[in-house]
């Protein structure tokens, strides 16, 4: 039977195979007060049948020794799509290729209440909702119990998500499905859904407007200096760099992560889905005559044959360049192999937040701005638009 206390969370990732799998249906995902969620079993129901065990990917993770052999730096060859994508909007291509077979879609995106949940589409319109990063652990639900329903139906499925959800999803099906298309993306970490909840109504009170769009990943300044936007009801904005967001801050110096994050089971080169895709930062280093125009490229690792063949698939959708697996590892995958350390202060930084400190003043005293960044994310956009951003990017690289 699974069993997670406070003192085993980093054993559990909260993929929810468990509960999705309980014949019992005892094994309900419950949040803790981080905001993340963990199964808990009503022992009245349990008969201790093992499955929830069986089916847990940590339990279970896979292991591989075997390498993959091919890589590409791929862009689509839609600008819309490139401009609307996290990096070079090579899952859309992928998800058009099977919504053409009249698949369905799995992947993380926006409710109306901007909280990060699984989600579906069947219509190349609705593939949008996909695009752009979501840096917080989506909610998954019943996904797993509507991917297997609709290959059971016979119907063709694309599933994105973390490694950690990829796998977890085939160890719940137990048995391979042909017309089953997973992708993964390298992670670094899934931050708490209780402080994007806690950014949100600080940001809502400093408008004082209703967010109406967000945006962790948008190109405002082009791909390497992305930002995340969000637009209020009352016509407001808020743009906001990696340095300067109190939730993109909290993300990247690792403050707010789940527990398993930091003994992921799942930091690999090898995996378990079909395609690993990531951001390619580094254009100039696999294309040496290819000029980094600022818009973004997707690594992509081929993990199997029906990657492979995914990407012969929708060659003409998109540009691609091909690069040694290695290599695209060190400069732009490390994060898919290398653990983050826990933080010092993370412990602290959930006790003020469960005490009402609101998140902005969290920040300011466990991991402050630096004033350097802060004035030069007031004029950030001024630079950009004067083309000095580009230029201060280039010393930069030299």
């Amino acid at each position: 039977m699974i069993n997670i206390t406070e003192n085993n969370k980093k054993d559990c990732c909260g993929c929810t195979a468990c509960a999705s799998a309980c014949p019992k249906n005892c094994i309900s995902m419950v949040c803790d007060s981080e905001g993340f969620k963990y199964p808990k079993i009503d022992i009245k129901l349990c008969i201790d049948c093992g499955v929830c065990e069986k089916v847990c990917p940590v339990i279970n993770s896979e292991k591989n020794e075997e390498l993959p052999e091919k890589a590409y730096i791929v862009r689509n060859t839609n600008p819309d799509i490139v401009k609307n994508s996290t990096s070079g909007g090579a899952v859309t291509a992928f998800c058009e290729e099977i919504l053409s077979k009249n698949g369905i879609i799995f992947g993380g995106a926006f409710d109306k209440n901007f909280e990060v949940k699984h989600m579906s589409a069947e219509k190349t319109e609705d593939l949008k909702i996909f695009r752009s990063s979501k840096y917080v652990q989506s909610d998954l639900t019943d996904t797993f119990k509507r991917v297997k329903k609709s290959l059971d139906d016979g119907r063709y499925v694309m599933f994105t998500g973390t490694p950690c959800q990829v796998e977890g999803l085939l160890k719940y099906l137990k048995k391979p499905y042909e017309k089953l298309f997973t992708v993964d993306f390298v992670c670094r970490a899934v931050p708490s859904p209780l402080v994007w909840k806690k950014y949100k109504e600080l940001k809502t009170k400093k408008y004082n407007s209703e967010i109406t769009y967000a945006n962790f990943r948008e190109k405002t300044y082009g791909y390497h200096s992305a930002n995340l936007t969000l637009r209020f009801a009352n016509g407001k904005k808020s743009i906001e760099n990696t340095k300067t967001d109190y939730m993109l801050k909290s993300f990247f110096d690792g403050v707010c992560s789940r527990p398993s994050c930091n003994d992921c089971a799942f930091r690999k080169v090898k995996r378990v889905s079909d395609l690993t895709v990531f951001d390619c930062w580094n254009i100039t280093r696999y294309v040496p005559d290819l000029a980094d125009d600022d818009k973004g490229y997707t690594a992509v690792i081929i993990q199997s044959e029906k990657g492979s063949q995914m990407l012969k698939d929708v060659s003409k959708k998109l540009i691609m360049h091909k690069a040694d697996v290695d290599t695209l590892i060190k400069n732009d995958g490390f994060m898919a192999v290398q653990n983050p350390d826990v933080h010092p202060k993370r412990s602290q930084y959930f006790e003020m937040l469960n005490s009402g400190v609101p998140l902005d003043r969290i920040v300011k005293e466990l991991i402050p701005v630096k004033a350097s960044r802060k004035i030069f994310g007031k004029f950030k956009g001024i630079l950009y638009k004067t083309g000095m951003l580009k230029q201060m990017k280039k010393l930069k690289k030299h």
